[in-house]
């Protein structure tokens, strides 16, 4: 039996998945961003691919308690900021004990946790980039990130504070964009050892297989939310066109599948980032190993 009840379940469908009340929120932040200043966005972003400490770095920046963030709470509300923080204040159970994640990781979540949770406004805002088998970079328009921006900010207010620290891990497709229209916000992409990387995503791939197996919501909810790193759901990223051919001639319950995807993804990392406008100096290249290697 799935932990989200069937209540819960529809609820999460309407407001995130493809129907009128989705497009409803969809409008109205289009309506009412249309004069938001980008420059006042100053927040934090962490990507990069999927297991590479991402969450980690969310946490441990989180948990200064110095930045607002998305959390569990506010969900499936995400596109709906208004209800979220009525839901959140007044629906949510404060008393709720921290349970592991499904990851099997040992980091726990509650509904004070923070997650990447922004990523439907970006399936919503460009559904033609996400129906594919494949996630591949794109440039984004002013008014996508306008509209996104100041949908980070009404959570902003919500959380009551000056910054907000957002984990995205797709958002490195369009980190050049996001990057260009946000010069006062800071971009972290987050590498891992290549090898232990592999190791991890591999893991969690058949971890979610079986998962998704016994419980179909899963995979309803991970596309809702737009995780298609693993699973059954799981889309290839590529950053030209011979990357599909040769992640299709690989088996993904193998390491070396994870492995080419790790170097797909990085090579192409590093060469936009070697390459990208002087005037872009907001990116930054961290090593999740050397950060946290005082702690080990």
């Amino acid at each position: 039996m799935s932990k989200y009840s069937k209540l819960s379940q529809l609820m999460h469908k309407q407001f995130l998945g493809e129907g009128e009340i989705t497009n409803l929120c969809l409008e109205r932040i289009y309506n009412k961003s249309k004069s938001f200043n980008l420059n006042s966005c100053k927040n934090i972003f962490i990507t990069g691919l999927a297991r590479a400490g991402t969450t980690a770095i969310l946490n441990y920046i989180d948990s200064t308690n110095e930045f607002g963030s998305l959390r569990y709470k506010y969900m499936p509300f995400i596109l709906a900021p208004r209800i979220a923080d009525f839901y959140s204040e007044y629906l949510v159970n404060k008393n709720t004990i921290e349970i592991e994640r499904l990851h099997g990781d040992g980091l726990m979540i509650s509904p004070q946790a923070a997650e990447c949770l922004d990523e439907p406004f970006w399936i919503h805002s460009n559904k033609e980039k996400f129906n594919h088998s494949c996630l591949s970079p794109y440039e984004i328009s002013v008014k996508d990130v306008t509209g996104y921006a100041y949908l980070l900010n009404r959570f902003l207010k919500i959380e009551g504070k000056k910054r907000l620290v957002i984990k995205n891990n797709n958002n490195h497709l369009r980190i050049l964009s996001l990057a260009s229209y946000l010069p006062n916000s800071i971009f972290l992409i987050i590498f891992r050892s290549p090898l232990a990387h592999a190791k991890s995503l591999l893991k969690l791939h058949k971890r979610l297989l079986k998962s998704q197996r016994e419980d179909k919501f899963i995979l309803d909810y991970m596309e809702l939310i737009g995780h298609w790193e693993f699973g059954f759901g799981k889309k290839k990223f590529i950053y030209n066109e011979s990357h599909e051919l040769i992640l299709n001639s690989l088996d993904d319950l193998k390491i070396e599948y994870w492995i080419k995807q790790w170097l797909l993804t990085y090579e192409w990392i590093l060469r936009i980032f070697s390459k990208k406008d002087k005037k872009i100096n907001n990116i930054k290249l961290v090593c999740y190993e050397d950060l946290f290697k005082d702690k080990n």
